[in-house]
């Protein structure tokens, strides 16, 4: 079972990273820009335009793998594999000789913050929620 955990870990990575959980609706993008976000620095705006466009799916992806791994057990080892994944995909991966050249542009500062945000993002939602089914469970409102 720890097996088919870190092989989750690794698909909820990946899955993660990709463009699938970005928000693409304009009422939405107009709510963003009521709040006046234009008038942060550079990095701070960036910070706030990737928490935004990932905040619903992402909510809804880390429940979903909360109760999933709720259900499964060894949260450590799943959470262990996402993070361990991500840092062999964006940090040794693109050190490599051959990535380098396959990868020109290599890490720009608008990729990390984006990957940092995701990162940060799921973990927080996922801790959460973790702690949120354990709590339901004891009281039994989840079977």
């Amino acid at each position: 079972m720890k097996f088919l955990v870190i092989i989750f870990g690794i698909a909820v990575s990946i899955v993660m990273h990709g463009s699938g959980l970005s928000v693409d609706n304009k009422w939405w993008w107009d709510l963003l820009l009521s709040f006046n976000v234009k008038v942060l620095s550079e990095n701070l705006g960036m910070v706030v335009f990737c928490f935004w466009i990932h905040l619903p799916l992402m909510i809804i992806f880390s429940l979903a793998c909360a109760l999933i791994i709720n259900r499964v057990g060894y949260p450590r080892y799943f959470i262990y594999s996402v993070l361990g994944t991500s840092f062999f995909t964006f940090v040794v991966l693109p050190s490599l000789p051959v990535f380098d050249v396959l990868l020109a542009d290599g890490m720009s500062p608008l990729r990390f913050i984006d990957i940092f945000v995701k990162t940060l993002m799921f973990l927080t939602w996922f801790f959460v929620f973790n702690i949120l089914v354990k709590k339901y469970k004891r009281l039994n409102l989840l079977g």
